[in-house]
């Protein structure tokens, strides 16, 4: 799996957020139903800079256990500021940094893949560590929707050189 370590400027985003379980994500699917919330109401968003893509932020907590404890999944687009935020949406902005981007192609499940890949391989052998509790999938004009085969998504992870 190649990886590529890039520099990201902060992105300001608005969008619906929700907080689950790993197990949530993949038996009852909560995360594609509150995509699919989202894409309805996108247009409310008045101050959108970047139409083609979308971004799925997961924030885990500090001490995270995968099998028992909820994460945040936020769902949003890219905005020029915190203003006018729609109904029941929120605003989340994500420091710039140093990311390490996947990609990966196929339904949403794929994306399994590359958390073990990072946490198995990557992270030991590259000379960097995570310097942050989150995770992005950028979801753009490569996707065709979270079931497609033929859907492509990259996802970056906030990393430092190891000390």
């Amino acid at each position: 799996m190649e990886a590529k370590v890039l520099e990201k400027p902060s992105i300001k985003l608005i969008g619906l957020s929700t907080n689950v379980t790993l197990y949530d994500v993949q038996q009852n699917r909560t995360t594609l139903k509150l995509a699919a919330n989202f894409l309805q109401r996108r247009s409310e968003i008045k101050n959108c800079i970047n139409e083609r893509e979308v971004f799925g932020l997961s924030t885990d907590p500090e001490d995270y256990n995968p099998e028992t404890v909820p994460f945040e999944f936020f769902v949003g687009i890219e905005v020029s500021s915190d203003e006018d935020i729609p109904e029941e949406m929120m605003f989340r902005e994500i420091p710039a940094n140093t990311y390490v981007l996947f990609t990966f192609k196929g339904p949403f499940e794929n994306a399994g893949a590359v958390h073990a890949y990072l946490y198995s391989t990557w992270l030991k052998q590259s000379g960097y560590e995570l310097s942050g509790l989150y995770n992005i999938e950028i979801y753009d004009e490569r996707n065709y929707g979270p079931e497609s085969e033929e859907s492509i998504t990259d996802i970056i992870f906030p990393v430092r050189k190891k000390q």
